[in-house]
């Protein structure tokens, strides 16, 4: 079960926490853009290493032919 949205107070606190002083204004444009950046942020595949990238598992050499063939 994914977890529950951001409210405006965690939003807050989130802001407060990066250093972030907004005015009231600006405050709202980032509520708003919370809302779409959250749905992208629950897409993203969890439970791997870092180390797990593919680009660092993937041998070549298991796809050559083999010798003599």
């Amino acid at each position: 079960m994914p977890p529950a949205p951001a409210s405006r107070d965690d939003i807050a606190v989130m802001a407060r926490q990066a250093g972030l002083q907004l005015p009231p204004d600006l405050f709202e444009e980032l509520v708003v853009a919370w809302g779409n950046v959250e749905p992208m942020l629950m897409r993203l595949r969890r439970g791997r290493d870092r180390a797990d990238e593919p680009a660092h598992v993937f041998d070549p050499r298991k796809f050559m032919p083999p010798e003599g063939a």
